[in-house]
């Protein structure tokens, strides 16, 4: 004969089962997560620094935390935020980390990326070992347009931010990234062997000595044609990579006497240029060159200057005679 155990027992039972089995469930819940993703118990007080977006593409970063008290490299960070995708029905959004020194691809870790599509949603990434660089999240649409982001770094410190908006605007205009080199597969044989000897343009150190920097080089040619008793017709500073570029327009022979004059300027650096000394007709001379000396390259980066800087030399040129 079966003995009927009274409702009001049976839901004293369940209540007990629910008490025991909720804290086992709540543990293994947590064990898993812990397993998952890394621990961020410090809160960074975070700033934005140069960014670039399409028509339709909004980044807000509303969270930065880490398993450290300051951005530096070696530390793991957790970025929150929210999105807006609009140039593209779909792609990916990921944190990564511009480097400091030329570097080859990095592997892409589980939660640096996430796919999203066209719309409006919330955001988590989190990166761990992050190199020497400047932190960024970006957009990579599957489209094949430029990609584009926000640079952010710790509050208060400088040198972890990337400030310099024009040299962003010229790094997002190319396809891929460090960590991501998927955008430029297409490119074959002897084209892709020429883009890896170029490598990644060169961005301006965090402390750039004041000397380097658009109006120092401008006050620099200044005062070199005020030293040498000509005037400069035209002036133009390249500041898209670095080192910054220079681009002068004298009459006649007077940038032998200009390049003379900077020559002797301490600080600074001339090793030739890409245009023409002088012209026997009298006419006009453009030239464009470099007088940031060597010392103040980036540590590691000197070969990849290098390796850039003669075409740099002379896409800047062919602008400006263009544009005359």
């Amino acid at each position: 004969m079966k003995t009927l155990m009274p409702a009001t027992n049976l839901s004293i039972v369940a209540s007990l089962a629910a008490a025991l089995l909720l804290p086992a469930f709540s543990l293994l819940a947590r064990g898993t997560e812990e397993k998952t993703e890394p621990k961020f118990p410090h809160v960074i007080q975070y700033e934005l620094g140069a960014f670039h977006f399409a028509d339709g593409d909004q980044i807000t970063i509303t969270s930065v935390r880490s398993n450290r008290k300051h951005i530096e490299p070696g530390g793991s960070y957790l970025v929150e935020g929210t999105y807006t995708l609009g140039s593209a029905d779909s792609g990916a959004l990921a944190l990564f980390c511009t480097s400091r020194s030329p570097s080859g691809p990095t592997p892409v870790q589980d939660g640096q990326r996430i796919r999203i599509h066209k719309g409006t949603a919330e955001f988590r990434l989190y990166e761990t070992n992050m190199p020497d660089g400047w932190a960024h999240v970006s957009f990579y649409p599957d489209n094949g347009s430029s990609h584009d982001g926000v640079y952010f770094g710790e509050k208060g410190k400088e040198q972890t931010i990337m400030q310099n908006q024009s040299w962003v605007h010229t790094f997002t205009d190319r396809l891929g990234d460090k960590q991501d080199d998927a955008g430029i597969g297409h490119i074959a044989g002897a084209n892709r062997a020429l883009l890896a000897y170029l490598g990644d343009p060169v961005p301006p150190p965090a402390n750039m000595d004041a000397k380097y920097t658009k109006e120092g080089l401008s006050n620099a040619i200044q005062l070199a044609a005020r030293s040498a008793g000509i005037s400069v017709k035209k002036m133009a500073v390249d500041d898209s990579e670095y080192p910054f570029l220079v681009g002068v327009t004298c009459g006649g022979s007077d940038f032998v006497k200009l390049k003379n004059q900077i020559k002797n300027m301490d600080g600074y650096e001339y090793e030739g240029s890409v245009g023409n000394d002088r012209k026997s007709d009298g006419g006009d001379t453009c030239n464009v060159f470099s007088i940031v000396p060597g010392r103040a390259y980036p540590k590691a980066a000197g070969q990849q200057i290098d390796h850039r800087l003669t075409l740099r030399y002379q896409v800047f040129y062919d602008k400006l005679v263009a544009q005359e």
